[in-house]
């Protein structure tokens, strides 16, 4: 690893789940002891760019920079997830590329998305991996990958662009998440401020429930904005879309709010972010049926907020949710079984910490 005191890297693995993060710079929040371990033997190599206080940023002079890491070992995967918080101005920018070993050969580079001020992502697939939107699926397993990160001062070499932490999770998709034991659980009641994306423009109001869960999230903070205003900063101008997962963690952290991507592999896992004070915004799907309480009767892809877990008159539990498809704000304060909802859950997560 580069040497310097201004740069860590943290990990973690269960479930054939595993989770990288960097971190850049001066930054008191990035102590995830409990659930990450210091990482000493991955190393990243830069070109243009320098480590400082600030974070990760473009060496004096420079219009455009490099990080590229060593191959890093992990448990076998064939699904990559990336995510960054990064702060750039003007045309400044943050692409993100990753690679895959494959026998005895390296990938190519897949581009994982274009960061700045209209951010985009790409399409692209052969015969080793396709890219579906956010996520990299694998045609076949591999147990190492390589991460690289362009940043950029754009065409008038006048924008800025600084990385403070970057993630990538792994994971093997045919390990099946774990299911609840309800002696690990605690009852944790939260309350989050309700809005509903229904109200917003016809237009978009479909489309949006990302967005709206971060904009109830802000809210919670202390950070007012219209659901709109925050939808159209996470808005995907590539795949046209505004339910890109890094860039609605990108978005929160432009907005106010210290996020994170993260992957679950059971649901006692919430356990200690909501006991912490955090807000988990989940991504589910479920056919007719599968959702007894939910506003809507299947999804292909849903997103809702995790306030707490309490317990029901029959000793259960019920996972405590603002779902933004309810028609009105009223209600969107969801009680979903928990059984149900670990099945419809994709273990697919942004966890919200707090302010900035």
């Amino acid at each position: 690893m580069s040497e310097t005191d201004d740069a860590a890297i943290l990990s973690s693995s269960s479930y054939g789940a595993m989770r990288i993060l960097w971190s850049f710079g001066t930054d008191p929040w990035t102590d995830l002891k409990g659930s990450y371990s210091p990482v000493h033997d991955i190393g990243f190599k830069l070109e243009g760019l320098i480590v400082s206080p600030a974070g990760l940023q473009l060496a004096s002079g420079s219009p455009f920079g490099t990080m590229k890491t060593d191959p890093i070992s992990a448990p076998a995967f064939d699904w990559l997830l990336p995510w960054w918080n990064t702060d750039t101005a003007g045309e400044g920018s943050v692409e993100v590329f990753l690679q895959a070993e494959r026998g005895a050969q390296w990938s190519r580079w897949y581009p994982m998305g274009r960061w700045s001020r209209i951010a985009a992502s790409a399409s692209c697939a052969d015969e080793t991996a396709r890219i579906e939107t956010d996520i990299l699926i694998l045609a076949a397993k591999s147990e190492r990958y390589r991460l690289k990160m362009e940043l950029s001062a754009g065409e008038d070499k006048n924008g800025a662009a600084i990385v403070k932490r970057m993630g990538v999770i792994t994971r093997d998709r045919s390990i099946a998440r774990a299911t609840a034991r309800p002696y690990l659980l605690q009852e944790k009641a939260g309350k989050v401020p309700c809005r509903s994306q229904m109200t917003e423009a016809a237009e978009i109001r479909g489309r949006i429930c990302s967005p709206t869960c971060g904009a109830m999230a802000l809210q919670h903070f202390g950070v007012y904005l219209p659901t709109a205003f925050v939808a159209a900063d996470c808005y995907d101008a590539g795949a046209k879309i505004y339910g890109n997962w890094p860039f609605n963690v990108a978005s929160l952290w432009r907005l106010g709010l210290r996020a994170r991507l993260d992957f679950f592999p059971s649901i006692e896992m919430i356990v200690s972010e909501l006991s912490a004070g955090r807000i988990i915004i989940a991504s589910i799907r479920f056919a007719e049926g599968q959702l007894s309480a939910a506003p809507i009767k299947k999804t292909n892809g849903h997103l809702v907020l995790i306030a707490g877990l309490q317990k029901n008159e029959s000793g259960g539990f019920d996972v405590l949710v603002n779902d933004p498809a309810a028609a009105d704000p009223a209600e969107v304060p969801r009680r979903y079984k928990l059984a149900e909802f670990e099945n419809v859950w994709t273990g697919v997560g942004y966890v919200i910490e707090g302010k900035r």
